[in-house]
């Protein structure tokens, strides 16, 4: 990522999945792994926000607690939208959407016929 950075200044970045890391503060998690401090430090290093904020797995057993696994670190948070939706059959997930609205870009000028005209003189 560094390397990355270095060569495009004004890279936008965006790393997302389940990365099962918990951090207590960060996270909602109730504890905080070794892992979960990597990530966050990570995160802040980068300067990267993390879009989810919510638990996407339903708790189907005592105990289970709601903890945010999914990561989704991004430099640009402005440009995503993130939304949860209700679990598709059996599944014990809700289903994690996120949109970034792309503006079509406009069309260039076509570009202007060039006529090269060699002159020749005759000696």
């Amino acid at each position: 990522m560094e390397h990355i950075l270095f060569l495009y200044t004004f890279a936008e970045i965006s790393i997302l999945g389940k990365f099962t890391v918990h951090h207590k503060l960060w996270l909602s998690s109730p504890f905080t792994d070794h892992h979960g401090g990597l990530a966050f430090n990570f995160a802040i290093f980068h300067d990267l926000e993390q879009l989810m904020q919510h638990p996407i797995r339903i708790p189907d057993r005592l105990g289970d607690t709601l903890n945010i696994l999914n990561l989704f670190l991004t430099s640009n948070p402005f440009a995503y939208d993130v939304t949860l939706s209700s679990p598709s059959g059996s599944s014990d997930h809700n289903l994690i959407s996120v949109s970034c609205p792309i503006s079509p870009i406009p069309p260039q000028d076509t570009p202007k016929q060039r006529c090269l005209w060699r002159f020749a003189s005759a000696i």
